[in-house]
């Protein structure tokens, strides 16, 4: 005769109901057992599944490099705060003579800078300010919330922690960089974040164009 169970979803071996004619309430305990078993299975799965959701949307908005917000995460920021009023100052921050350190050092090397300029830009800006990789050797910082005089302020504190710092090394040699860095704020309340991207894209290449490891405003 085919034994089925009386609880849904349950396997319960043959030699529990063996047991269970004899004495029914043993069959009662184990049946419960594999039920408290089966739900902290459950719980941890559920668990785990979050974790695995949280972590793959943070690796979406995430720059696998540097591990700064990428271009795409960086800009739907920017508008979330703009949307909710928090108005700041973008700065486009341009690595200077990137390419000789590729040249020089190997595409290895390129790839340290990249991941120690990401750093030492975290350490000289506010922990509420944010950093993106916007591609290649170019970065953008976003300051809500600040004055004109401090947002200058800000990033010339950048720029020098960049000079000053080395970012990388090769053989044991540590190595500094220098950049350019151009600075826009929005100019009237219809002013798109496009807009405001093109004038501080302009500000540093006007920035480079002037003798680089300076920082130039729109």
């Amino acid at each position: 005769m085919k034994l089925v169970s009386l609880v849904s979803g349950i396997d319960i071996p043959p030699v529990f109901w063996a047991v269970g004619f004899l004495c029914p309430a043993v069959l009662g305990t184990m049946t419960s057992a594999r039920l408290i078993h089966q739900s902290e299975q459950i719980r941890r799965l559920y668990a785990e599944l979050q974790h695995s959701h949280a972590m793959m949307k943070v690796a979406a908005q995430t720059d696998p490099l540097t591990g700064v917000l990428n271009r795409g995460a960086f800009l739907a920021r920017i508008a979330e705060l703009r949307a909710a009023g928090q108005v700041g100052w973008l700065v486009l921050l341009d690595v200077d003579h990137f390419k000789h350190i590729n040249d020089r050092h190997g595409h290895e090397a390129g790839d340290d800078a990249l991941l120690g300029i990401a750093g030492l830009i975290r350490e000289a800006v506010r922990a509420d300010d944010l950093i993106g990789r916007l591609g290649g050797e170019e970065f953008g910082i976003y300051l809500p919330q600040i004055s004109a005089d401090d947002a200058l302020a800000l990033t010339e504190r950048v720029r020098s922690h960049l000079a000053q710092s080395p970012a990388y090394a090769v053989n044991g040699e540590a190595y500094c960089v220098t950049a350019s860095l151009g600075m826009a704020i929005e100019q009237s309340p219809g002013e798109t974040l496009k807009d405001i991207l093109r004038r501080a894209d302009m500000a540093m290449y006007r920035a480079k164009d002037e003798g680089r490891n300076r920082i130039a405003a729109a």
